[in-house]
């Protein structure tokens, strides 16, 4: 062997070294890297800040927001205008996204930040100037440390096959494994041969048929509700549901900030014609409850909810939320995409997990997820609904959902009932790896559900971790990061199926070991040692 082969061996062992990859996912090391690569880019991005700051001096406005969900617990959105600048004050590190005092920000935290408060914000003729000016993607490819956008070349339930290699799939909503289910193949087949691809128009006018008021139908007496919606997709569901009830400025929306994004763009579409959008502390009933007491009794109110957060895998604390709820007549929604199959009897999600569902006004979700499809469904008052389908604009003039995918559904909804077992070892699966994992010394936080997080609360080590267990050990799992997490609960977002063997979930826990513990997360005496702050 050469001195050449020798040196370059002996470079891999230390790159790969334990203590190594713990120092180059620190994000100390990595700033001080990045401030001598970038300093170009950190430039022109104080350039930007400056002029913004120079705008709010001469026009008296506040910075442009962030994404609520990266906002202080219990901040209101009052109007679509911009709001008065507080002269007093400037904006807290935690309103921007940015916590300066805490060393578990990383590098990649900084840069996304950067691009979404200056990039984002960035003013010109050119409104494709902040295309160009937005690098981190570009960034991380080079680096061969970009997780998101990868193709499948299939997937066919608790493994898939990615670039050519079989992988362990953690990444799935499939929770039910019905994607693959003969009955519903043969219904998506069936399907086709009898109503072609696609209805080529909206539900308003020629995209209605049969199978979607057939859905519709099983739906609503699925759920005890008097009426059901189909959509063409489950972010719809939201985005139209609320855009048709928060229509004016005498309505408010209560939202836990943990709620999914399409809340947050259905809200944000309410607040534009003037509704108001007020924010209560995660999953505290007393926090809505003191939200709903500040507001004028002929104020509508309207609380929405997930059922099963997807980040996180909690529960709503439902029957606390109907009672504050009902105590201040303010009406209730659940969206149950990531409940519907997981929990309550025969999966029919939150509110029957809790025995409310006479409480909670409309109950939506997705067809993409336990249901094997794509699309999505709403079930409540059928003069509710009604109006929905003729004042939301999005499910009006979208196309409607297409045949194969409303029978996929439907037969899925079927199975879903008819093999009961599935429910019941999705159940056993995850409880299983929740308890081992816990016992590891993995911080899960409040999971309660298929979806599992393993907190590592720094990005850049997150997305090294989620490499070296996708590369090295063949299991995939979805790095969640800032801004799609707030800031130090940066974590490995796991899923899991009925159809996961305890082969698969062993293999699995040897996996998270090994890489916990060569990432300093696990260790002697270190149980715990990760857990979030309360």
């Amino acid at each position: 062997m050469g001195w050449k082969s020798i040196v370059s061996n002996s470079k891999d062992r230390v790159m790969k070294a334990g203590p190594v990859l713990r120092m180059m996912s620190d994000d100390r090391v990595m700033r001080v890297a990045d401030a001598i690569l970038d300093a170009p880019g950190r430039v022109r991005a104080a350039a930007g800040k400056a002029a913004e700051a120079w705008d709010v001096l001469v026009h008296g406005y506040a910075l442009p927001e962030m994404d609520p969900s990266m906002m202080p617990d219990d901040a209101m959105v009052a109007s679509p205008s911009r709001p008065p600048h507080n002269k007093t004050s400037a904006p807290s590190d935690r309103a921007v996204g940015l916590d300066r005092d805490d060393v578990s920000d990383v590098q990649k935290l900084e840069d996304q930040m950067a691009a979404r408060i200056s990039i984002a914000g960035q003013a010109g003729r050119d409104v494709f100037q902040k295309c160009h000016e937005f690098k981190a993607a570009d960034n991380a490819r080079k680096m061969g440390v970009y997780p998101y956008f990868r193709p499948l070349d299939f997937n066919d339930g608790p493994e898939a096959m990615l670039e050519g290699r079989r992988v362990l799939m953690l990444g799935s909503n499939n929770y039910l494994g019905l994607t693959t289910h003969p009955k519903v193949r043969a219904a998506a087949t069936e399907a086709i041969r009898k109503y072609g691809t696609s209805m080529t128009g909206s539900r308003l006018v020629n995209g209605s048929m049969v199978l979607h008021k057939e859905l519709e139908e099983k739906l609503a007496a699925f759920h005890g509700k008097e009426a059901a919606l189909v959509f063409t997709t489950g972010y719809q569901v939201n985005i139209a549901t609320l855009a048709a009830l928060l229509s004016n400025k005498h309505t408010v929306a209560l939202i836990d900030r943990s709620d999914h994004a399409s809340i947050y763009d259905g809200v944000r579409l309410g607040v534009a014609v003037g509704a108001r959008m007020v924010r209560y502390r995660h999953n505290d009933a007393e926090s809505l409850d003191r939200q709903l007491e500040s507001l004028d009794a002929n104020t509508g109110a309207f609380v929405i909810t997930d059922g099963v957060f997807s980040a996180d895998g909690e529960v709503a604390n439902l029957p606390d939320l109907v009672r504050v709820a009902k105590k201040h007549r303010a009406r209730i929604m659940v969206d149950d995409a990531h409940a519907l199959g997981v929990i309550g009897p025969v999966g029919r999600g939150t509110a029957a997990h809790f025995g409310v569902e006479q409480d909670v006004d409309l109950i939506g979700g997705t067809f993409s997820k336990s249901l094997a499809s794509i699309g999505g469904w709403l079930v409540g008052e059928r003069k509710v609904l009604d109006y929905v389908q003729h004042f939301a604009s999005s499910f009006m003039f979208a196309a409607s959902a297409a045949p194969p995918n409303v029978a996929a559904a439907m037969a899925a909804l079927e199975v879903m009932q008819e093999e009961t077992w599935r429910i019941d070892d999705l159940r056993k699966n995850y409880t299983y790896m929740r308890e081992e994992l816990t016992k590891m010394g993995w911080d899960v936080g409040h999971s309660q559900t298929a979806v599992i997080p393993l907190y590592v609360r720094k990005d850049l080590r997150t997305i090294m971790m989620w490499k070296e267990l996708l590369d090295n050990y063949g299991v995939y799992t979805n790095p969640f990061i800032s801004p799609g997490v707030p800031p130090k609960q940066a974590c490995l977002r796991t899923s899991y199926m009925a159809t996961h063997t305890k082969e698969h979930l062993d293999r699995a826990l040897e996996a998270f070991q090994a890489v916990g513990k060569k990432f300093g997360i696990l260790g002697k005496g270190e149980k715990g040692s990760t857990k979030s702050e309360s």
